[in-house]
């Protein structure tokens, strides 16, 4: 049998590169992928084989105005289409006390991509969350699941004023790397997406920047505390 000590932080992430950069200083192991089913099969084979707890981690949409690119959420919540999924307290307390700027607030899990400003907008009206990703409800669910810890640490990327260009989307595999000749090829049927581009690529710097940063400041097993023991009481 695995003892606690032994095992990993299980990382759900969306990107090639948010994987590496969890799994970058030990203690983590990071599944990753746009495909959900693949995704969430992934999940299950790692946390029936043991893990500590279970971290959504990587980039997020804004949906807040105040939330710009580079800036940290905690979540305190998952919001989906059909309910709540509540974040470990004591990891969750952990997270922000390790990042002091980050924002405690409820995530969304989305499961088709918030693209338009009207979207976001409308979104965060509607449910009050401050960020959107597509993998943190996934999580969410298998760690319920399991009965395992389970927190959420996204850095936004695109701010809620902002579209994000279709010719990015078309560059994002469903294994979860990029495709830089898909993003070119649809750069030339929608030049007008240039401008979006490069600026997504500046935000996606400071994204990425910021991941790494969260990932150095809490250690290998991302701030997650240790397992509250409770005394045996006997006559």
């Amino acid at each position: 049998m695995t003892m606690l000590a032994e095992k990993p932080v299980l990382v759900a992430t969306g990107m090639d590169f948010e994987a590496r950069l969890a799994e970058k200083h030990g203690g983590a192991r990071a599944v990753y992928g746009q495909n959900r089913p693949k995704l969430l099969d992934g999940l299950h084979t790692h946390a029936r084989a043991g893990v500590r707890g279970l971290l959504s981690f990587g980039t997020a949409g804004g949906l807040l105005p105040a939330l710009k690119p580079g800036d940290i959420v905690v979540a305190t919540a998952v919001l989906t289409a059909d309910g709540t999924f509540e974040t470990d307290a004591r990891w969750t307390q952990s997270l922000l006390n390790a990042l002091p700027h980050a924002y405690a607030m409820p995530v969304y899990g989305s499961e088709t991509p918030i693209i338009s400003a009207f979207e976001k907008e409308a979104l965060a009206s509607n449910t009050g969350a401050a960020a959107v990703d597509m993998e943190s409800q996934v999580a969410a669910g298998v760690a319920a699941h399991y009965a395992l810890p389970f927190a959420v640490l996204r850095v936004v990327i695109d701010p809620a004023d902002r579209a994000v260009p279709l010719s990015a989307i078309a560059g994002v595999r469903e294994d979860g790397t990029t495709d830089a000749v898909a993003v070119l090829r649809s750069l030339l049927r929608h030049p007008r997406d240039i401008p979006g581009i490069i600026r997504l690529a500046g935000d996606s710097q400071k994204a990425k920047q910021a991941l790494a940063d969260c990932r150095k400041t809490l250690g290998p097993l991302f701030g997650l505390p240790e397992p509250v023991e409770v005394p045996l009481h006997t006559e």
